[in-house]
């Protein structure tokens, strides 16, 4: 067995390689991706661009197809995320008070909340 490969069972995986070309066991990369793209649900799609980043040869030429799916599927949910959040935030940010009503726009701000019990109060 070439010294670039795992065993695994009776497969031989190939490595994957990373963006900086680095090298990982198949294994070991899939695991990665995996985590990295469930991660991502937890409102951290920072971590979806990761996925894409770090494995963005599998995700571009799909040499493992494991990995291949969890780079596809970040971008699938970065992409979906970035959709719906990004004109919620410039619907807030540019007409909020007019669109939201004022009491709803001032429940919503959070330049508004009250620190004072929390030690965050800067002042």
């Amino acid at each position: 067995m070439a010294a670039a490969e795992v065993a695994v069972g009776d497969l031989s995986l190939p490595p994957v390689t990373d963006v900086d070309g680095g090298v990982l066991p198949a294994p070991q990369a899939r695991t990665a991706a995996k985590r990295y793209y469930y991660i991502g649900f937890a409102a951290l799609p920072w971590f979806w661009v990761v996925n894409i980043w770090l494995f963005f040869p599998d995700f571009w030429h799909g040499r493992d197809p494991v990995v291949a799916k969890y780079t596809r599927r970040s971008a699938l949910g970065f992409v979906a995320y970035t959709c719906l959040f990004l004109p919620w935030m410039l619907l807030y940010l540019i007409a909020g008070e007019k669109v939201l009503g004022q009491s709803a726009y001032d429940a919503l701000d959070i330049n508004r909340l009250d620190l004072s019990g929390s030690g965050l109060d800067p002042s």
